[in-house]
């Protein structure tokens, strides 16, 4: 009964217009469960007070999860459009950035979808870390390999030979970048006792790897695919056929 606590103890709790209760949850924090418990208080509370406030570990984990999924699409739109503009102004092309982006973005979606497949948990600031540090540091081997084919096709080169040898000689300096970013964040990651620092260099290690295999394997296909619109969409490539015919020529001569 409210009569037998101390006036001091029942001021903290009780006042004229306002009241504190103290709710304690079987849930974990941050599941789906406690998620929905949070919502129906929500519904119960604001029926007697729409100024009342559900306050605590549960219902402020769940505003950071709603603000960081927010935040996770404006920062992605951000980092992909002012990339998109930096290799646009690098290759004069309409195009590559799309490819370029696409293949990254791609690689950026597998490394987060792995939690998933393996039951494993990730931090809720992943997403936001990963999509633009990932996309920031791993692009430049896309850019290597693009540059390298744009040079063989505005030199007159055929489309195949152009990403066969866009492929061989980049190959060396994206595995010595790939790997060495992986070495560097797998360290902290295995060395760190800090869960969010460890979960974030696995996030960080794992996608070095997985951006430089689609580098590899994917982004050579691409090129292949999208030649005919990439002569188009580029700066000093639309003339790269007849450059094709006439080294053709030489060479027969």
């Amino acid at each position: 009964p409210q009569e037998i606590l101390p006036k001091d103890i029942l001021g903290i709790l009780k006042g004229e217009k306002w009241e504190l209760m103290l709710i304690n949850s079987q849930y974990g924090l941050a599941t789906d469960a406690l998620n929905d418990q949070i919502d129906q208080l929500n519904s119960i509370l604001k029926k007697h007070d729409p100024k009342g406030l559900l306050i605590g570990e549960g219902p402020c984990t769940k505003d950071l999860i709603e603000t960081t999924d927010k935040d996770f699409r404006i920062v992605t739109i951000v980092s992909v459009v002012l990339v998109f503009l930096i290799i646009a102004l690098v290759t004069k092309s309409i195009s590559l950035p799309f490819i370029l982006i696409s293949v990254i973005e791609l690689a950026i979606f597998i490394n987060l979808g792995i939690p998933h497949l393996t039951g494993s948990s990730m931090p809720f600031v992943g997403p936001i870390f990963i999509s633009t540090i990932q996309l920031g540091a791993t692009v430049d081997y896309a850019i290597l390999m693009t540059t390298r084919y744009k040079d063989e096709r505005m030199r007159g080169i055929a489309r195949k030979e152009a990403v066969w040898t866009a492929l061989r000689t980049s190959i060396p300096s994206i595995l010595v970048s790939g790997t060495g970013l992986f070495a560097a964040t797998i360290g902290v990651a295995i060395y760190s006792d800090v869960d969010m620092i460890s979960s974030m260099c696995i996030l960080l290690a794992r996608g070095a790897l997985v951006s430089m295999l689609l580098v590899i394997f994917i982004l050579p296909s691409m090129l292949m695919a999208f030649d005919g619109l990439i002569k188009k969409t580029t700066a000093g490539m639309k003339d790269c056929d007849k450059n094709t015919s006439e080294t053709r020529k030489e060479l027969f001569v």
